[in-house]
């Protein structure tokens, strides 16, 4: 896959970007890194893209996959948004008042992240039909244990406000069909 124009256009934007911090030669071989990861990116969310099933049911932006009728969406950036989100300022974000060592880390564990949500996707879907993070299975194995601790009379803390959220969030996801 070879990027576009505006893929091109910012790419050359983070390199340069990248010259306030790093050697030249240094700023050549991370943008290249970044590149390659926007790359995998793009292979990922099109496969996803290829199924005609997806089309149907969801429409996509280069950041979300929104259901069609719903207000909900899965994020998953394409190459392109990840290298618009990795603008100047956040280039500063992680190298001002920092070690180059580990403003590299710090900035490719962030790349990653995008990365493994679009594979992790990509998987579920191919997998079960889904694009949450966590399979319809997962999600049921959670609510089964917890039922079991509940049946099982174990004496367990209340829920937080926050696990309350989740556990709601899955059953609502638990209840649609897919």
């Amino acid at each position: 896959m070879v990027l576009g124009p505006h893929q091109q256009t910012e790419v050359e934007r983070i390199q340069s970007k990248l010259t306030e911090f790093l050697s030249a030669q240094e700023a050549r071989k991370l943008a290249s890194k970044v590149y390659d990861l926007a790359l995998e990116v793009d292979e990922e969310i099109d496969r996803i893209l290829k199924d005609p099933l997806v089309g149907g049911l969801y429409e996509y932006d280069g950041e979300f996959f929104t259901p069609r009728g719903t207000g909900r969406f899965h994020t998953a950036f394409d190459g392109l948004h990840i290298l618009k989100w990795l603008g100047n300022s956040m280039i500063d974000t992680f190298f001002r008042g920092r070690q180059k060592r580990f403003a590299i880390r710090w900035l490719m564990d962030e790349l990653h992240k995008h990365r493994w949500v679009a594979k992790r996707r990509r998987m579920n879907w191919e997998k079960s039909r889904t694009l949450s993070l966590l399979p319809k299975e997962v999600m049921q194995e959670i609510i089964d244990i917890h039922e079991h601790w509940r049946q099982a009379g174990e004496n367990l803390p209340p829920l937080s406000s926050e696990e309350q959220a989740f556990f709601k969030y899955l059953e609502s996801e638990m209840a649609k069909p897919s």
